[in-house]
């Protein structure tokens, strides 16, 4: 039998051994879990620098943003982005594909597996490394759909993701919605992608919820053809490269940097007016009479 040779230093100490194999595999998968967080800083950081922030600057300002949050309740499980990234893709199919809609357009109810269309197939599409009875069991916690006699039926076109998953979805959206920003920030104007923006530089904060139901009903309209566009055309190069291509439409709302209250509107700090009872103006309030020794 062969001797083993052994390492070792001037001094006549054994030298530190080769990590092992299951230490390169932790390792590896400790940088799989940071992994979206990573793409997500190194994103932002990039578009703050190319807009003329200094890199060790953000650094420092990152590092004291840190310090100040607490430690989440639960880690975060990035194998999961892609399931609940494309999910809502096999209610896309079911809501869209003939094979699964009745005369009149709408879609059937399914059984989970069998001969012919059913919801296993629908998932085989979409997630195929992933257990059919598993993704079901999401779709109806969702509320995609419902279990009912055997079947499964399909609700509503869209998911209501839980407050953990809506995390996970959320981080993709930002991800995406980031890279667009980079690519549109560092290319020239014949390559950007699609970014525009309607904004109003002062819209009254109570009106607000308003503009978020409107706009909800026309992005609705906007995110289905968009969804049936690509459907329709995912097909058609099957030897080319793949993108994760996609279209959000996102509200959004900010404090102005600095706010003139009107006479009668409430101090937006909590705090009250100098000189004033409840916000009300010296001038409108009425006048109270002095009380004398002995008056009740």
């Amino acid at each position: 039998m062969a001797g083993v040779r052994r390492a070792s230093t001037k001094s006549g100490r054994l030298a530190q051994p080769q990590p092992s194999a299951r230490a390169a595999r932790h390792r590896a998968s400790r940088a799989h879990r940071v992994e979206p967080a990573r793409e997500c800083l190194s994103r932002v950081a990039r578009i703050l620098v190319y807009c003329g922030f200094s890199p060790q600057t953000l650094s420092r300002e990152f590092q004291g943003i840190c310090q100040a949050l607490r430690e989440p309740a639960r880690a975060c499980d990035p194998a999961r982005f892609s399931y609940f990234a494309d999910l809502p893709h096999i209610m896309s199919y079911w809501y869209s594909d003939p094979e699964y809609l009745d005369p009149s357009g709408a879609p059937v109810p399914l059984p989970l597996s069998g001969r012919g269309p059913s919801l296993s197939a629908l998932i085989q599409r979409v997630l195929p490394d992933e257990n059919p009875a598993s993704v079901a069991d999401a779709l109806v916690q969702f509320e995609g759909v419902r279990r009912h006699k055997g079947v499964y039926v399909p609700m509503q076109r869209y998911l209501a993701f839980s407050e953990r998953s809506a995390g996970v979805h959320g981080l993709n959206t930002l991800l995406g919605v980031l890279g667009t920003v980079e690519h549109n920030v560092a290319s020239p104007r014949a390559s950007r992608i699609l970014a525009r923006t309607a904004v109003n530089p002062s819209y009254p904060a109570s009106l607000s919820p308003l503009f978020h139901r409107w706009v909800k009903k026309l992005a609705d309209k906007l995110l289905k053809n968009a969804d049936n566009y690509m459907e329709l055309r995912e097909g058609r190069d099957k030897r080319g490269p793949r993108v994760r291509l996609g279209l959000s439409i996102l509200g959004f709302e900010t404090p102005l940097a600095s706010e003139t209250l009107l006479p009668h509107q409430p101090n937006q700090t909590g705090r009250k007016e100098r000189g004033g009872a409840k916000g009300v103006p010296r001038g409108n309030r009425r006048p109270t009479a002095k009380r004398r020794p002995g008056d009740a």
